[in-house]
């Protein structure tokens, strides 16, 4: 059952907004632009933090938001409502079922987000039980709409927490109000806001006061100042019927009528002015209209559609911010100007200082009640046409899709660093046309080009290449063969972006994030010069030591899936990085130079760059989480024996003379197990290690399922604090053969007479039904909810010194519930 979110109380209504929520039958909905999936052209996707609900109020973060998804982004804008959950300690299927999803426009979703209290976003703080709940809220929408590149933008500091703690995103921080000048916002609130702009990767102004503020505390800070609808409102419409009687002039306004807004000038104009009607339109919450209710030419109309607004406004004929002068308004970047403006409508308002700045000559300002009346009067005879086309004008030219397509660069270029892939190709289309189609799956980097140096092929690759996407690729072709070496240094001078990447064509790039994993490391670490990532088939220790996958489809999903969580964050520095894909920093290439073409056609040119790499000062790291498919040497196998084998010693000889070293053969692919085949050789790997050593007795075969003893394996191994062996028969419909490494302290082994000699410091049964005679463990652990109560009394008479562990999660049992000793050889 989905809960209703609870009503909140009364929404701060900021000086800077418009009127009540756009509806969703809007006209302009038909100019929804063509667009690919979003997703398909590699675009990210947007989570907005709002500060207001969606059909509010017809603000900055809708009108930004609306054109993210124009722009073909995929928008998921977060209810102020938090849905409380019903269950007392829920867990993360329960928090799935309640997360509230609605498409309410193309590529638009509003998400309900649970926790288990109602929270306030105005006057609450977020505990740890909140952040939890809401958190899994934000990981059930990430797996299901398959998020891979996410910016979250920020509107209330209230989010700090949960935006602080989800994890693999890009954090930008929409600063467009004075925070502290809402009186509907507790303090304890407000002293986030130092906590997001330190978090933040960039930071968004709205108004020169906020920007000058911000950029003390941030060095990525941009001045985004509001915009208009234009087209909107220049528009004109029927008269709303409210205003169709009235004669003589119409001084307007329209937003929030709040303790922010000046309601006593509006008195004293009124009474002055018997001949003006003053309409006021907005929600008066926060604000005391007792002082013009009485009189007769003053209506206050309410909230009105965000789509009926341009038939009132074009009725107006002087448009009205009669703001009080405060830290709030002083730092305010009103949205209406640009719409009164769009409109072709005079402007009066008290002292603002973003007027001064972006609309000086086009608006009146006043500071007494008198120069008010005076600025009116002078507006009304400022209706001729050069007048009206100059306000026109400027909102023509500070409009929302602008404003998008500014911010957008900005994340682009702050945010998603350009990233060059550049591929030598000699003929193998098939296999390049593998690797190309990978390059282009749904979800892909958002900053990325392609550049294909073709080595003089003579099948129908050159054809082939000609016929691709040029937004995307970049195609250079060559005569003659110029070799690996000559081949990517001439697409390295080519390519434009912050990082290179070397990526041969016999591969298949899994997903969208292994740009991502690769490069993090590079962008943090001024010392790393270069990153490689793991792969089924390389000469090193890069190589997967338990692989499930096959040469159409590369990684199976599943295997992918479960490698990435192993192995999250990891990473290993290293002597040697093959170059079947290696993500390079631009500075070190320019400082290192190009590939030795020497070495011709292939082989040690590799070996050669990390050489002088490393020389230079640099290190050389392994991306443990980042994954290639390599089909592996599928040019140079199409050598002739003896020529193959004539390059390997011709380019080894040369590799030895020009750095005065007899090469190494690489290390193998890591694995503690690695050539044990015996119970004494195995007791041997683990006789002197000062972790403590588990074995997982669950159910045999890992499957899709999720089941508990699963979870067991998962949240022992987040922590790498101790080496755990699973007995399984299958994984994912695989046999598992010997002892295979399955992340950095993980191994699966269908074998445990191996480890027979062994004496675990725990044993933990969850799923397995027997008694294993030949499993010797200083504790024996069974874990109760994994099993039904009829096996549980069978398992314990079996175990007679077995911990019965009840109602105990994983994540406990991963926290110390397992001894420390050293395992020891069993007697």
């Amino acid at each position: 059952m989905h809960l209703k979110p609870h009503t909140a109380q009364p929404l701060p209504l900021s000086p800077v907004g418009v009127s009540q929520g756009k509806q969703q039958n809007r006209s302009e909905a038909v100019q929804i632009r063509s667009n690919p999936p979003a997703g398909a052209r590699g675009e990210y996707d947007v989570l907005r933090f709002p500060v207001i609900d969606w059909d509010f109020r017809w603000q900055r973060p809708q009108q930004i938001s609306e054109q993210f998804a124009l722009h073909g982004h995929r928008v998921f804008y977060i209810t102020t409502d938090i849905a409380v959950l019903p269950m007392e300690e829920p867990v993360y299927e329960d928090v799935a079922r309640h997360v509230g999803i609605k498409r309410i426009e193309p590529n638009i979703w509003l998400i309900t987000l649970c926790a288990t209290r109602k929270l306030n976003l105005y006057r609450d703080l977020m505990n740890e039980t909140d952040i939890r709940y809401l958190s899994w809220s934000i990981d059930y929408v990430r797996a299901r709409f398959r998020i891979e590149h996410l910016v979250s933008i920020v509107d209330l500091p209230f989010w700090t927490p949960l935006v602080t703690a989800i994890g693999n995103h890009k954090l930008v921080y929409d600063c467009m109000d004075e925070h502290q000048g809402f009186s509907t916002n507790d303090k304890a609130i407000l002293s986030q806001e130092e906590q997001l702009v330190h978090s933040a990767d960039l930071v968004v102004a709205s108004s020169q006061a906020l920007y000058d503020r911000m950029k003390e505390l941030h060095p990525s800070t941009l001045l985004l100042r509001n915009a208009a609808d234009a087209s909107h409102f220049y528009n004109p419409m029927p008269v709303a019927p409210e205003l169709t009687s009235i004669r003589g002039p119409v001084i307007g306004y329209y937003g929030a009528i709040s303790d922010w807004f000046d309601i006593r000038l509006i008195g004293q104009l009124a009474a002055r002015r018997p001949d003006w009607t003053f309409v006021l339109i907005g929600h008066t919450f926060g604000c005391d209209t007792s002082v013009v209710e009485s009189l007769p030419n003053v209506m206050l109309l309410g909230e009105k559609p965000y789509e009926r607004l341009p038939s009132y406004l074009h009725r107006f004929d002087v448009a009205l911010i009669p703001f009080l002068e405060n830290e709030l308004t002083r730092a305010t970047n009103p949205v209406k100007l640009y719409e009164y403006l769009a409109a072709g409508k005079p402007v009066v308002s008290t002292y603002l200082p973003e007027l001064e700045t972006v609309a000086a000559g086009l608006t009146l300002v006043a500071r007494t009640p008198e120069d008010f009346e005076q600025a009116i009067e002078r507006s009304l005879q400022q209706q001729g046409p050069r007048e009206v086309q100059a306000r026109m004008q400027f909102a023509r030219s500070h409009t929302w899709e602008m404003r998008y397509i500014e911010l957008h660069e900005q994340i682009l270029s702050r945010l998603f660093p350009k990233v060059s892939v550049v591929i030598l190709t000699y003929n193998n289309w098939a296999y390049t046309r593998q690797c190309l189609t990978s390059l282009q799956k749904p979800g892909r980097y958002p900053n990325m080009e392609v550049i294909v140096i073709d080595n003089g092929s003579t099948d129908e690759t050159r054809q082939r290449l000609a016929e691709l996407d040029s937004d995307l690729f970049r195609i250079m072709f060559s005569s003659t063969n110029l070799g690996f070496a000559a081949g990517n240094s001439l697409g390295c001078r080519k390519a434009s972006g912050e990082y290179i990447i070397l990526l041969n064509n016999d591969t298949i790039v899994p997903d969208g994030s292994w740009i991502r994993r690769l490069i993090h490391p590079l962008a943090i670490d001024p010392d790393l010069g270069m990153t490689g990532p793991m792969s089924n088939h390389v000469g090193n220790d890069q190589a997967v030591d338990h692989f499930v996958g096959n040469p159409v489809e590369g990684a199976h999903s599943d295997w992918l899936r479960d490698f990435y969580e192993f192995y999250e964050g990891g990473s290993r520095y290293t002597d040697l990085l093959g170059f079947f894909c290696v993500a390079i920093k631009r500075s070190v290439i320019e400082q290192i130079g190009d590939l030795d073409s020497n070495y011709g056609v292939g082989m040690f040119e590799d070996d050669d760059y990390c050489e002088r790499v490393k020389r230079a000062g640099y290190k050389l790291a392994i991306i443990e989480d980042a994954f290639v498919y390599h089909h592996g040497s599928a040019t140079i196998k199409k050598l002739k024996q003896g020529e193959y084998d004539q390059l390997w010693r011709n380019n080894k000889s040369y590799y030895e003379r020009k750095w005065n070293k007899v090469w190494q053969m690489p290390k193998p692919p890591e694995n503690r197990f690695s050539g044990a085949v015996s119970s004494e050789e195995v007791a041997a790997r683990l006789a002197n290690i000062t972790v403590e050593c588990v074995l997982v007795l669950g159910e045999r075969e890992w499957s899709r399922q999720d089941p508990r003893w699963k979870r067991i394996v998962k949240q022992l191994a987040a922590d790498r604090k101790r080496i755990i062996v699973v007995h399984l028969m299958k994984y994912h419909q695989q046999d598992v053969i010997g002892i295979r490494k399955a992340g950095p302290q993980v191994y699966f082994t269908n074998r445990l007479d191996l480890f027979s000699r062994v004496r675990f410091d725990s044993v933990i049964y969850c799923g397995e039904t027997e008694q294993q005679p030949d499993v010797h463990a200083r504790r024996e652990l069974i874990d109760g909810p994994s099993y039904h109560a009829h096996q549980l009394r069978d398992l314990t008479a079996k175990l007679e010194n077995a911990e019965v562990l009840e109602e105990l999660c994983p994540a406990q049992l991963a926290r110390g519930s397992i001894g420390s000793k050293e395992p020891q050889p069993s007697s």
